[in-house]
């Protein structure tokens, strides 16, 4: 009987434990609300939100006359208590705080002096370690300098860290991983560039098993407001093209600094929605959240070119654009894939290739094979939008005719995994003059180019007729004028094209692009695409299905973009025809 009062009494004094989370009030609430509104939050300007689980505190940045500093709640029975100002040197501003969920080790970013005579006032990683309640005197965390200024650093299980940089002078940051490798900080290296556009991202953070990664983007493909949330996962070792948030996190404001909660129940953020330009101030939000409900769709094609924005950028970098020189993309949205040309430095050698989309990235490009041939001086390739038929360029190869070396239109039906051998087509389409760079039509009409011997290149476009290729006819002189005008993309339903036009007078390179609408059969004077040219060589337009990428070549990075240096880059950017009209 003692025994079983014994039990009963331990019974109830556990029953009585709540072993629920300090935020379980919040289960329900799938749009964000504000956090310790009141106390945590009272439309002024800080930043960062990190909560140790184990000590109840949530440390956050909040800037103050002298410069910012990093300050602490203590959460107790729902309500943020005891806020107070965390004890590091008042001559240096700190931010971007983090510590570990023992609530013994702080890293943060601050402009302390590396050392005496530092006289660079430059954002560096510092460390704290708390005995006995108190934070010891901060030390660099890297041994080595590093250039630029370093902010948000974010620690892992795996003794890894996350953290975001600035060029000195510059505005634009970008995140980096430093790899622990037997108790030494590896050299920093850029997270991919689809991760890192050419606008900013910071504030990272990282789940403990580096699993997922959550940062704050800017001006990316799409977004809502100033800075938007991502999430991005680690797929065995590569991490893939973020997933947007949604209307239902991020808002017309900033939205960044985001902390999920150690239990990964609750995502923490902080957010201007409800101030405006003139009066910026910012809150702390939090929302139910489930990140791998995102998992599934950040392995999709769709979602990696939703990261793309309206500022042309390197496509794939070091994958399918390299140090070579590669053009011509062709993007199919209905087989998951991508062919382009790679070519030597000066040309003498071109091969097809192709990448497959597949689990969240592209694979290393492979060299086409056509029936059983591996064509080495074949190029200007394009697939059909269904994906059932590739076009190109090839030199040579007539049936019966081993003298001609005029570059004529090929063609190639899909078999299954392979391709079918290749297929000439007919002489209304092909002459003893060299055609190149083909597009298919939904009518199946074909244009293309045709370079003649007494006024350059001009383009061409032979109609689909009962089947047949009717002979080809050349676009008017307002399209072909007396320069060189070639590469032309035509949208599916013919609607409007993009086409290259070189040397021409007040053009903005040595080649642009240019548009065309087609209304009524009748195309439009052209009008130069400039705010997408360089002064240097622009060409080789192709337009996804959907209408909203656009695919080309550039010497936009060259050092000498206007004189081509064997440096020729494929780019995308996202693309609306309406804004052109």
């Amino acid at each position: 009987m003692k025994n079983m009062f014994l039990f009963l009494m331990v019974l109830a004094f556990t029953s009585c434990i709540d072993n629920s989370s300090p935020f379980s009030q919040f289960d329900e609430i799938t749009i964000p609300v504000k956090l310790g509104e009141g106390s945590l939050s009272t439309d002024s300007i800080q930043w960062n939100n990190v909560f140790v689980s184990k000590t109840s505190e949530l440390y956050y940045t909040k800037n103050e006359n002298e410069g910012s500093v990093i300050k602490k709640f203590v959460l107790k029975d729902g309500e943020f208590l005891n806020n107070e100002t965390i004890n590091l040197p008042k001559d240096a501003s700190h931010s971007d705080v983090y510590v570990n969920q023992e609530g013994t080790l702080m890293l943060f970013s601050s402009t302390m002096k590396e050392h005496e005579s530092d006289t660079i006032s430059d954002w560096n990683i510092w460390r704290s370690s708390r005995e006995n309640g108190i934070w010891k005197t901060p030390e660099l965390l890297f041994k080595d300098h590093l250039e630029g200024n370093k902010f948000y650093p974010w620690l892992t299980n795996s003794g890894n860290l996350y953290f975001s940089s600035t060029p000195q002078g510059s505005r634009n940051s970008d995140l980096f991983v430093s790899k622990y490798i037997n108790g030494v900080y590896q050299q920093p290296k850029a997270l991919p560039k689809y991760i890192n556009s050419v606008n900013l991202e910071g504030d990272a953070f990282v789940s403990q098993d580096e699993s997922y990664l959550i940062f704050a983007g800017f001006e990316r493909g799409q977004n809502l407001g100033k800075s938007d949330l991502y999430i991005t996962f680690n797929n065995n070792g590569s991490w893939t093209a973020p997933v947007w948030l949604g209307e239902e996190i991020n808002s017309k404001g900033y939205d960044g600094s985001p902390f999920v909660t150690h239990d990964g129940k609750y995502l923490i953020f902080t957010s201007s929605r409800g101030s405006t330009d003139n009066n910026t101030f910012f809150n702390h939000y939090i929302v139910r959240f489930h990140p791998e409900t995102y998992r599934k769709q950040s392995l999709t094609l769709e979602n990696y070119l939703s990261n793309v924005g309206k500022t042309p950028t390197r496509f794939e970098v070091d994958n399918i654009t390299t140090s070579e020189v590669e053009y011509g993309g062709s993007l199919s949205l209905s087989t998951n894939e991508i062919v382009f040309t790679r070519a030597a430095d000066d040309f003498s050698s071109r091969n097809m290739m192709i990448s497959q989309f597949s689990n969240g990235q592209f694979s290393v490009p492979q060299e086409l094979k056509i029936g059983d041939i591996m064509y080495k001086g074949a190029s200007d390739i394009q697939l059909s939008n269904d994906g059932e038929y590739l076009y190109f360029k090839m030199r040579g190869h007539i049936p019966n005719d081993s003298l001609r070396n005029d570059g004529n239109i090929w063609r190639s039906k899909r078999n299954g995994n392979t391709w079918s051998n290749a297929e000439l087509l007919p002489e209304t389409v092909n002459s003893e003059l060299s055609e190149y760079y083909p597009m298919l039509t939904n009518s199946g009409n074909l244009y293309f180019s045709r370079e003649l011997k007494d006024s350059s290149y001009d383009i061409f476009v032979s109609k689909l007729v009962d089947g047949a290729y009717q002979e080809a006819e050349r676009l008017p002189d307002y399209i072909n004028t007396n320069l060189l005008e070639s590469d032309a993309y035509i949208a599916p339903d013919e609607s409007y094209m993009i086409f290259v036009r070189m040397y021409a007078e007040g053009d903005l390179g040595v080649s642009d692009l240019y548009i065309s609408f087609n209304d009524n059969g009748i195309w439009s004077e052209p009008k130069n695409m400039r705010s997408l040219n360089s002064s240097g060589v622009d060409g080789s337009p192709f337009v996804t299905s959907n209408g909203n990428y656009l695919i080309f070549t550039s010497t936009r990075d060259s050092d000498h973009p206007e004189n081509f240096d064997g440096h020729l880059d494929i780019y995308i950017a996202r693309f609306n025809p309406e804004d052109w009209k």
